[in-house]
């Protein structure tokens, strides 16, 4: 998109795009937005953005710090917020325990790495014991059971960062709600070639830090 560059003498050069030309120009992708330093201006700012073009139902946000989450929500509960580090990891603690069911969630993402995906991206570098400790924690993390729990109660799952084909195939294994990826036309295809029969697709999430 021509939007996305500016030509100058030099040459060409990219540059961070508004995230209200993200709202114009993608109306229909859900845009997953993560607020990094959760200034509290910066969250008045996104609130008042996603208000104004009537995003609601296509925008994702929060922050992976516990109580920078909160002001997030605090600030417009009405916008879809996911889960902090610290609530992912106590819905882990409190699932192998048993007792997810006493967990109030107020979010409705749930957003998780693929830990077999890192170590296909860094296979190159990592040792062995640290592939097979990538896979023990893939078996915890991919969790059939625990998906369906959170469904059952309206979260939806999402994993990330997801490039290569292979990566695909597993994640739709799992049947989660929605992907992120670096490589969004690379998804279309997969989704295009493989998943149009089932009529059952993952959402293309884009991530805004």
């Amino acid at each position: 998109k021509q939007w996305y560059q500016r030509r100058v003498a030099v040459g060409t050069f990219f540059f961070f795009v508004k995230l209200a030309d993200l709202f114009e120009h993608h109306k229909e992708v859900i845009i997953h937005i993560d607020t990094k330093d959760g200034k509290p201006s910066l969250i008045n700012t996104v609130s008042e953005l996603v208000i104004k073009h009537d995003r609601f139902s296509n925008t994702v946000w929060g922050n992976m710090a516990e109580a920078k989450n909160d002001l997030s929500y605090s600030v417009n509960p009405d916008i879809t917020l996911f889960m902090s580090i610290r609530k992912v990891a106590l819905t882990y603690a409190m699932f192998y325990l048993g007792l997810i069911g006493f967990v109030p969630m107020k979010e409705a993402v749930f957003d998780i790495p693929m830990p077999s995906a890192i170590v296909d991206q860094f296979s190159d570098v990592l040792s062995r014991g640290q592939k097979m400790l990538a896979y023990t924690a893939h078996f915890l993390i991919m969790n059939r059971l625990l998906f369906w729990h959170l469904r059952r109660r309206g979260v939806k799952v999402v994993v990330f960062v997801l490039n290569q084909e292979k990566n695909f195939v597993i994640a739709d294994k799992y049947c989660v709600d929605g992907i992120m990826t670096d490589f969004p036309s690379r998804l279309v295809k997969y989704h295009s070639d493989n998943c149009s029969e089932s009529g059952e697709t993952s959402q293309i999430l884009g991530n805004v830090s």
